[in-house]
């Protein structure tokens, strides 16, 4: 049986959250999660997933998902995360701001452990998979000159 997830927002990360999803045998995507005044608008971002206005509107067709992609921007994850694995949902977000990212790990995971939830933050591209490649190369190479470039 497939992973139902959720994605809440469809930014940039949103649109690529369903396009990963879509390709993953063992995921669903039940739904996204929008604004009231965005649905409707950008449909073919949404790549045929239906829309909601909020996460009961979700449940109540598809029943509560395993998972819920927090695709908001990083500033709004604290209390989004917070507010849903106080519920008991599993989430997993992408926050970014490298200097908040030891708090967060430290609210959310007393909050999920209470809470009996899963929270997975900051898995996205830096911090996530470029900070990985970043650690690795600079223990390969320790006196190299190690920097990213984001464009």
């Amino acid at each position: 049986m497939p992973i139902k997830a959720a994605v809440m927002g469809l930014g940039n990360i949103g649109r690529y959250a369903i396009e990963a999803l879509e390709i993953q045998p063992d995921f669903t995507c039940v739904g996204v999660i929008r604004r009231k005044e965005s649905l409707g608008k950008d449909t073919h971002d949404l790549r045929g997933v239906p829309e909601y206005a909020s996460l009961a509107d979700l449940e109540a067709v598809s029943g509560k998902p395993d998972v819920v992609l927090l695709c908001a921007p990083s500033r709004k994850i604290p209390e989004v995360a917070g507010d849903l694995l106080g519920k008991g949902y599993n989430t997993v977000d992408s926050f970014d701001i490298h200097t908040g990212i030891v708090d967060l790990r430290r609210t959310l995971d007393a909050t999920a452990k209470e809470h009996k939830a899963v929270s997975i933050i900051s898995a996205g591209w830096d911090p996530g998979s470029d900070s990985i490649v970043r650690t690795m190369l600079e223990a390969i190479a320790p006196k190299g000159i190690t920097y990213t470039n984001f464009g």
